[in-house]
């Protein structure tokens, strides 16, 4: 009797363990999105800001009226150039 009893209480403590494993799941999930929202939501604020827009359109190469644009280019040819001049120099 206590055997069938016993074999009796296994599967609800089985499926209460289960349960109890999907909702520390969902807990984990659920803290990853609130981190996740408070990111965006700060990204949000951020993106109505002066500075944010000011260097949004310097990235696409916008400039104030009055400012010149100057663009640098083969930057990395004359880093090369330059650290193996640095090489070739004896101490």
């Amino acid at each position: 009797m206590l055997l069938v009893v016993a074999v009796g209480y296994v599967q609800p403590i089985r499926a209460y363990q289960q349960a109890q494993d999907d909702v520390d799941v969902r807990r984990a999930q659920v803290e990853r999105m609130g981190q996740r929202n408070e990111r965006l939501e700060k990204q949000l604020e951020e993106a109505g800001t002066n500075e944010f827009i000011e260097r949004s359109a310097r990235r696409l190469g916008l400039v104030k009226p009055g400012e010149r644009l100057f663009t640098i280019t083969d930057v990395d040819e004359w880093m090369r150039e330059r650290q193996g001049r640095s090489e070739t120099r004896i101490p």
